[in-house]
């Protein structure tokens, strides 16, 4: 039993002395046992974050992906926003948005800006070319101006047969341009309206305008002001 003793001590005595070598050595070598307990630790930890990591970033690729294809579409969707002399139902595709920037930035236009949406309703409910609806009422309103467009909300000269004409009173700008539209789409664009000759801005101005024919240019006006009007989005959009 006292040999045992003897040992037991004799043990315990050499781990204290033991230890108190290890004190002169450097700190790296110190704590071996911790500094594997510490790293492990860390290893776990980090391999609970890399994975983390390594998720969310399977998520951003997603998400780029998504952003990448979503940005290709609206690419695209604005290199085919179109006006055409020849085809008035051509729909532009244009935004209410890139519209009214459109009308700020043309020389003249920015008395319009409010429009835009109207313009845009007008297109996608009718199909009317939104830059050849916006050069009619540019053309036939003074760019929402004249007198007509202030007083009676008129601003495609709606009824309007000649400079005495009382013309159509609307109860809003956004009136005047929608049931124009309409007007357009059911009597001059429908092969069915009773003012059918074609889709093309000329074929309109036979029965939309015929005071102002080839003398005074009428479709000649609205395709300058419609191509303007193309011109100016394309340098803003597709630059």
């Amino acid at each position: 039993m006292n040999l045992s003793k003897k040992v037991i001590s004799l043990i315990c005595l050499t781990s204290l002395m033991l230890g108190f070598n290890s004190s002169s050595k450097s700190s790296s070598s110190y704590n071996d046992s911790n500094l594997c307990s510490i790293d492990f630790d860390y290893y776990s930890k980090n391999t609970v974050i890399e994975q983390t990591i390594v998720k969310s970033s399977t998520s951003i690729n997603v998400d780029n992906s998504q952003r990448e294809q979503i940005l290709l579409k609206e690419k695209i969707r604005k290199q085919s926003v179109d006006y055409s002399r020849d085809d008035m139902t051509l729909v532009s595709g244009i935004t209410e948005k890139e519209l009214n920037n459109v009308f700020m930035n043309y020389t003249g236009a920015s008395t319009m800006a409010h429009l835009s949406r109207a313009i845009v309703d007008a297109e996608r409910k009718y199909g009317v070319n939104a830059f050849t609806m916006a050069a009619i009422v540019a053309l036939e309103s003074g760019f929402a101006t004249s007198r007509r467009a202030v007083e009676d909300n008129n601003l495609t000269g709606y009824e309007v047969y000649s400079d005495d004409s009382e013309g159509h009173l609307f109860s809003s700008q956004y009136e005047s341009v929608v049931q124009t539209a309409r007007h357009l789409s059911k009597n001059y664009l429908s092969k069915s309206g009773p003012y059918y000759l074609g889709v093309a801005v000329d074929d309109v101005q036979i029965n939309y305008c015929p005071d102002e024919g080839k003398g005074k240019n009428w479709d000649g006006k609205v395709d300058k002001l419609a191509s303007g009007f193309l011109k100016t989005y394309k340098n803003l959009y597709l630059k």
